[in-house]
């Protein structure tokens, strides 16, 4: 037979994924005087960082708030740039050279105004969507909207969850589209 050393069916046992359980399946060792019982019942701190993380931090966190419905998000890294909707895209596109930055785009700020136009223009009639959505449409879709942006640092950095302001570019794209930038932190929040 194949597969058959010869070894006695007590060694082989001790391999399969079900090998020492009980019929009510705890495990044999699970006894009670076995040490390792109760270790997992101890409060479980924040993980020590035992080395840097260059490329994941620091990073910021915005959330963005309409109506009831909250949208999250981070930056985007890497090569590529993020596929924004055209509204925001063209708008960015016509920044002067001062309210530009070097990213402009891949900040949260623009990634979650943009996934928030693009759900609004999906979710508009068959009628409607025959005609690219206008700059009025994106406004009306974003009224009462409040976007509040965290940093994220390491552990212990006195600057995690922070309140960071927008960049020169999200800061005209917010006021373009009339987005309430909110620092909950601030006494008149």
């Amino acid at each position: 037979m194949p597969g058959n050393t010869g070894a006695p069916a007590a060694d082989r046992s001790a391999t399969h994924p079900a090998a020492g359980r009980t019929a009510t399946g705890r495990t044999a060792t699970a006894e009670a005087g076995d040490p390792r019982v109760g270790w997992s019942s101890e409060p479980v701190g924040a993980p020590v960082l035992r080395h840097r993380r260059d490329g994941i931090l620091p990073t910021v966190a915005a959330a963005l708030s309409v109506r009831g419905t909250t949208l999250t998000g981070t930056p985007r890294r890497g090569e590529d740039l993020p596929e924004l909707h055209p509204l925001v895209q063209d708008f960015l596109d016509t920044l002067t050279s001062g309210q530009r930055e070097r990213f402009t785009g891949r900040c949260a700020e623009a990634v979650l105004i943009s996934r928030h136009i693009a759900a609004a223009d999906a979710g508009r009639s068959k009628r409607a969507s025959r005609k690219p959505m206008t700059n009025g449409e994106a406004r009306k879709a974003l009224k009462h909207a409040k976007l509040t942006t965290r940093r994220i640092r390491e552990d212990g950095d006195p600057l995690h969850g922070a309140f960071a302001r927008p960049c020169r570019s999200c800061t005209a794209l917010t006021a373009h589209f009339g987005v309430r930038v909110v620092d909950p932190t601030a006494a008149d929040a």
